[in-house]
């Protein structure tokens, strides 16, 4: 090989070497990290106050009289009064049963029981005239008391062939036709009270010491209310089930317009009291992540996460029953950003982190 062919190489090789020099030597200052600015957040203090004890709980709507009508005596039915679905008044006849025998047994007791009066009187006269006995004369006289009875009896008959309404309500479909021989066993037909109307619901029994007969609650049933509609509680059970540690309490509501039918789902919302020196913070303040609730503190500068327990909830307050105290900073915009143990500057004017430099 010629002497300036091996110069040639020697340079190539010099110019590739100092290049790489100059690669890493470049490469290892671009891994020199600049310090890490704090993240800005907002964060206010965690402050006690007192807060709406609010319990929500589900229910069914029932009716406040409901019964299913049945014939006292058998027959023939003769006649149906009503349209169903029609709203009836107290006492208005609904069905007529075939009342011929029963005015024939009518008659007939009222003839026996004219017959027994005379008989006894025949009795007493003959008694005074002393060509009675006094057995005779007790014995008309009890048989007058059974005819008597007996046309109490048959009169009642008569007067049950007209079935009618034992309260004003609505009427249910008719079970039977004109025509039909029934008797008390067969169903004739519903009538339901619809107005008021019931709401049945549970509540724990922790609740009970703040709920009382009187109070109003909040009703509210699907696919019918945008808002809620107020209820009042008529009573609470004196029982509570060993099974649910639930109490029922039934309110009623008003159903003038007759939308509302038993049997439908209602969501009821109960205020039972306040609760006093509750740790309250801004609902922003609260993160999820699956089934655990949690916190972003501010302590020295830096993010701390807190998993927390939530109570009640009002408005934009949250309860935090476990996790926090009064006056604990917590971050309440910003803190997607941040992680555990972030370094955060708080940047809101009320905060008190400003305050205290103010103070100083």
């Amino acid at each position: 090989m010629k002497t300036y062919q091996k110069i040639i190489i020697a340079l190539v090789i010099c110019a590739v070497g100092f290049g790489a020099f100059q690669w890493l030597k470049k490469g290892k200052e671009e891994i020199v990290i600049p310090p890490r600015e704090p993240t800005p957040v907002e964060a206010v203090a965690a402050r006690a106050g007192e807060i709406l004890r609010r319990v929500n709980a589900v229910g069914n709507l029932t009716a406040i009289q409901s019964v299913t009508l049945h014939s006292e005596v058998s027959g023939k039915i003769a006649k149906i009064y009503f349209k169903e679905g029609e709203r009836v008044k107290e006492n208005e006849p609904l069905f007529k049963i075939d009342d011929v025998p029963y005015k024939a047994a009518y008659k007939e007791a009222q003839a026996d029981l004219a017959l027994k009066k005379e008989e006894y009187n025949r009795a007493t006269k003959l008694l005074e005239k002393t060509f009675g006995t006094v057995q005779a004369r007790d014995k008309a006289f009890a048989e007058l008391q059974v005819a008597e009875a007996k046309l109490d009896k048959v009169k009642g008959e008569l007067d049950s062939t007209v079935i009618k309404a034992p309260f004003e309500g609505i009427m249910g479909l008719k079970k039977i036709s004109v025509g039909a021989f029934i008797t008390h066993q067969d169903e004739l037909g519903n009538l339901v009270d619809l107005d008021p109307i019931n709401v049945d619901f549970n509540l724990p029994e922790s609740f009970l010491p703040f709920v009382h007969v009187g109070d109003t609650v909040d009703v509210t049933i699907e696919d019918y209310d945008i808002l809620p509609v107020d209820a009042t509680i008529k009573a609470i059970s004196p029982e509570i089930d060993e099974a649910t540690r639930t109490v029922v309490m039934r309110a009623q509501m008003p159903n003038t317009n007759l939308v509302y039918r038993p049997g439908e789902f209602a969501r009821v919302m109960v205020l039972a009291g306040k609760i006093e020196n509750a740790v309250l913070v801004p609902e922003t303040a609260i993160e999820r992540e699956g089934e655990e609730e949690f916190v972003k503190l501010v302590e020295n500068n830096v993010a701390i996460r807190t998993t927390v327990s939530t109570g009640m909830r009002d408005g934009n307050d949250v309860e935090i029953t476990h996790g926090l105290k009064a006056n604990d900073l917590v971050i309440v915009a910003g803190q997607f950003k941040v992680h555990d143990g972030d370094e955060v500057v708080v940047v809101n004017e009320k905060s008190p982190q400003k305050k205290e430099k103010s103070l100083q």
